[in-house]
């Protein structure tokens, strides 16, 4: 005679096994992972610049107090809020992460520089940069060429001030190295004003080394504008 209570487990499996059979076959048809929805908008993942290298690329943009410097891709918001500390300028950091436009602007209201840096959510490439005196970049090298037809949009004698990451086939007017921590791993800092002075003959992917000679004096930046956001 068949136990009741071994009758009844035996159900109880059979029917668990079913399920978890089932489960299992609706399981395949699923990718097999699913990024939350903020990564699939991200163009590159957040690298914080050192503050020595933030520090040095507002040395090298020679900022003017009048003057609007964009930082695409401005993740924390350091190089933006350093340039509004050191020079009084106006900056505007655009990211399309919003959990790094949340960060950069609390970071602007404590280091006192809220009414003079407005951080932005948008795509980069979406960007019309012609009111910048200066854009601030620290962006992977693909991103960098993508973004020439924008930067030629500038007004002439604009700066853009790169980290790490130049510009193909174009000769940059400085190229600064320095270390940029502890360790004494070097980077370096390239600096164009436009018109960008294209070079075909620059190999692709390779930094341009040699420093490229001085651009003729011929081009004389803009008077300085009021910024109105």
């Amino acid at each position: 005679m068949l136990n009741p209570r071994l009758v009844a487990i035996g159900g109880i499996a059979l029917v668990l096994g079913s399920a978890a059979r089932y489960f299992l076959n609706r399981a395949a048809d699923l990718p097999v992972s699913i990024p939350p929805p903020e990564f699939k908008r991200r163009n590159a993942p957040f690298i914080a610049t050192p503050n020595v290298v933030a520090e040095k690329m507002v040395e090298l943009a020679d900022l003017q107090k009048n003057d609007v410097v964009y930082d695409l891709g401005c993740g924390d918001g350091r190089i933006v809020i350093t340039a509004a500390a050191r020079s009084g300028c106006h900056g505007v950091g655009i990211d399309i992460d919003p959990a790094r436009v949340a960060e950069a602007g609390e970071n602007a209201r404590l280091h006192g520089v809220e009414q003079r840096v407005q951080i932005i959510e948008q795509d980069m490439f979406t960007v019309d940069p012609s009111k910048a005196d200066v854009v601030m970049t620290y962006l992977l090298p693909w991103m960098m060429n993508k973004l020439v037809p924008q930067f030629e949009r500038m007004k002439p004698g604009a700066r853009i001030v790169a980290h790490e990451f130049w510009i193909d086939e174009v000769d940059p007017d400085e190229v600064v190295d320095l270390a940029r921590g502890e360790d004494g791993s070097i980077t370096s800092i390239y600096v164009y004003r436009t018109p960008l002075r294209f070079n075909p003959a620059r190999e692709k992917g390779k930094p341009p080394r040699p420093r490229a000679a001085p651009r003729p004096p011929n081009i004389a930046a803009p008077a300085a504008q009021t910024y109105s956001p």
